[in-house]
C-alpha cells in the first residue's frame, strides 16, 4: 500500500468513526435504546468479521459497553493490551456539524477526531494491515475498544477485573502528538456540600450562609494546592492541582442559603498515595470548622508511573523516533487515561495522534499524517517479539 493509499484509508476509517455519535452523557440522563458505544462497536465488528477472530461485547455499566477482539500470538509469552476508548464528550456547543466529518488539507474535523477516534482509527488500521498481510503477532494482542473512559473509566476497570491471562505491556491511545507518555496524574473527583442555616435575607445574622462557608472552602483548597506543590514535585509534571469545577447554592433570592455544593477535581502526582492524600485533605478541611459533607467519589483513579528504564518503554521510544524521523523524549502529562489501571508492575505507555489542546474543543481535529504515523508505530510494536527483548521474560 502506498503512502497516499494509507492516508486515504485512515481518512475513511476516521471519518466513519466520527459520523457515528458515541457521546458519553457524563452523569446526565441517557435516553438511548442501546449502550452509548454500540454504533462504533457494530462498525468494528463488521470490519474485523472476515478474519474469524474472537470478539466479545462486554457491558461495563447499564449504558456503556466495550468490544474486545483477540488476535492470537504464536508464542506463549505474556500478551499486549492495545486500547483506545470509543466514547466522546458531548458536543452541545456545535451540534450542527460535530458529527459531520470535514477534511481540510490533512486535518479531519469532528467530535472525537482527536480524543479518541484518531487513536482508535490508527489502531484499527495497524491491526487490519497485520491481518491482511497474513502475519501473526509473536504475542497475543487484546484489542480493547473501551467504553466510558470520559466519565467513570468503567470499561478498562471491568476488563482488568475479568481478564485472567497475564499481560506483558499496555499501549493506550490518547492524543500525545506521537510522543510516548509514561507518567500522568491520578484523578480524584467528588462533591462537597457545605451546610448552613436558612433565615430571611433581611436578617442574615439569624442564619448561617452556606455560600460564604463554601467560599472559605474554595479559598482553602487554593492555598492547600500551593502547600502540596511545595511538598511534591516531579520532573515530568507540573505538580498536584485542586480545582473547583462547579458550584451550586441557594434556594431563593430572599433567603440565606442553607446548602452549597462544590465539585472538586484533585490531580495527584505519581508516587502520591490516593487514600493518604484524601485523608490528609479531609482532616485539614475538618479543622476549618465549616460544617461539610463529602459525597462518594465519582472518580478515584491512580496515577500512571511506568519506569523510563523499562525495556518495553525504551524499545517503544526507539520505534517512535524511527517512524517520526526525529528525536523524541519520554513525556509526562497532567491529564489521566485508562493506562493507570494496568496491573502493578506491568509497563504501559500512552501514545496516539493529535494534540490534547484540540480535545473536547469546538472544531476538534487531528492530522491524518499523525494518524498514519501512529498506525505504523502500533504495527511495529505489535509485531515485535517482546520475549526476545533483553530484560523481558517469556
Amino acid at each position: 500500500m502506498t503512502r497516499s493509499q494509507g492516508v486515504a484509508r485512515c481518512s475513511t476509517v476516521l471519518s466513519d468513526l466520527i459520523a457515528l455519535p458515541t457521546v458519553n452523557p457524563m452523569g446526565r440522563p441517557y435516553h438511548g435504546d442501546s449502550p452509548v458505544e454500540r454504533p462504533v462497536i457494530e462498525y468494528l465488528e463488521r470490519l474485523f468479521s472476515p478474519f474469524g477472530l474472537e470478539t466479545l461485547r462486554d457491558q461495563c455499566s447499564p449504558i456503556h459497553e466495550s468490544l474486545l477482539i483477540t488476535i492470537p500470538g504464536h508464542t506463549g509469552a505474556a500478551g499486549t493490551l492495545l486500547e483506545a476508548h470509543i466514547d466522546t464528550v458531548p458536543a452541545d456547543d456545535w451540534l450542527e456539524h460535530a458529527f459531520q466529518p470535514r477534511l481540510q488539507g490533512t486535518l479531519v474535523f469532528g467530535r472525537g477526531a482527536c480524543d479518541d477516534k484518531g487513536s482508535l482509527a490508527a489502531m484499527v488500521i495497524a491491526l487490519l494491515e497485520i491481518l491482511e498481510s497474513g502475519e501473526r503477532p509473536p504475542q497475543t494482542v487484546w484489542f480493547l475498544a473501551a467504553g466510558d473512559e470520559e466519565y467513570a473509566q468503567s470499561g478498562i476497570k471491568k476488563f482488568i477485573e475479568k481478564h485472567p491471562a497475564p499481560m506483558g505491556r499496555g499501549i493506550f491511545g490518547e492524543p500525545t502528538d506521537g510522543v510516548p507518555v509514561i507518567q500522568h496524574n491520578g484523578t480524584i473527583r467528588w462533591d462537597i456540600t457545605v451546610h448552613g442555616r436558612s433565615a430571611h435575607s433581611s436578617q442574615p445574622e439569624l442564619g448561617r450562609n452556606a455560600i460564604e462557608g463554601a467560599l472559605r472552602i474554595v479559598d482553602y483548597l487554593s492555598r492547600y494546592q500551593q502547600h502540596l506543590r511545595r511538598r511534591f514535585t516531579n520532573p515530568l509534571l507540573s505538580g498536584p492541582t485542586l480545582t473547583v469545577t462547579m458550584i451550586h447554592g441557594g434556594r431563593t433570592r430572599n433567603a440565606v442559603p442553607d446548602e452549597c455544593t462544590i465539585a472538586v477535581d484533585f490531580r495527584i502526582l505519581p508516587g502520591m498515595d490516593r487514600q493518604q492524600s484524601v485523608d490528609e485533605l479531609f482532616a485539614a478541611l475538618e479543622a476549618l470548622g465549616v460544617p461539610i459533607t463529602h459525597h462518594a467519589f465519582q472518580c478515584f483513579a491512580p496515577a500512571l508511573n511506568s519506569s523510563r528504564d523499562d525495556p518495553f518503554v525504551q524499545a517503544a521510544l526507539a520505534c517512535c523516533c524511527e517512524v517520526l524521523r526525529h528525536d523524541v523524549t519520554l513525556a509526562g502529562v497532567p491529564y489521566g487515561s485508562d493506562a493507570c489501571w494496568m496491573p502493578e508492575g506491568v509497563p504501559a505507555i500512552v501514545l496516539g495522534p493529535g494534540n490534547i489542546a484540540k480535545a473536547h474543543a469546538v472544531d476538534e481535529c487531528v492530522d491524518l499524517n499523525q494518524v498514519t504515523q501512529c498506525a505504523a508505530i502500533f504495527r511495529q510494536l505489535l509485531l515485535r517479539d517482546w520475549s526476545a527483548v533483553t530484560g523481558l521474560s517469556a
